[in-house]
């Protein structure tokens, strides 16, 4: 494929050198469901009482723990909530490799809320064990990146 690649043969290049070529189409929808699952995220802290019928008080923020859910519940140990956003009021989610697992195991205490219209009229959904009520599909994917690292010091 280099060879090919390297003597110009515009089918070698077409398959392998123009889809590594768009990154910033991609960078920016990741970007934007990052801000959408931030929202999400805000919107269930503030309305937590109304929409899972437990106090923002006794929310316990997991999500820099890498756990596959994003909140737990203060003496409610088992159950893992986590929170997806949508930018209307349906659309597809996507679940992590550690979250989908999550939510197999733990079934009834894995809830998943997912808060839609997320811009306008925010508007949330508890779906109590999804791995149970949600038809989800897995696919497998390679991916290309580029790594860049520097040697520092600070003293």
């Amino acid at each position: 494929m280099i060879d090919r690649i390297l003597a110009r043969d515009s089918d070698a290049v077409q398959e392998v050198v123009t889809p590594l070529s768009k990154p910033a189409e991609r960078m920016h929808n990741v970007a934007e469901r990052l801000r959408t699952g931030r929202l999400a995220e805000e919107y269930f802290l503030a309305h937590s009482q109304a929409i899972a019928s437990v106090a923002p008080t006794l929310i316990l923020d997991h999500r820099a723990l890498a756990r596959g859910y994003d909140f737990g519940i203060r003496e409610r140990d088992g159950i893992a909530i986590e929170v997806k956003g949508l930018k209307q009021k349906r659309g597809g989610i996507a679940f992590t490799d550690r979250e989908w697992p999550e939510a197999k195991v733990r079934r009834g205490d894995f809830w998943l809320v997912v808060v839609g219209n997320i811009d306008t009229n925010p508007i949330a959904r508890l779906i109590p064990d999804p791995a149970t009520s949600l038809n989800a599909e897995c696919r497998y994917q390679t991916t290309i990146a580029a790594s860049w690292r520097a040697m520092v010091a600070v003293a």
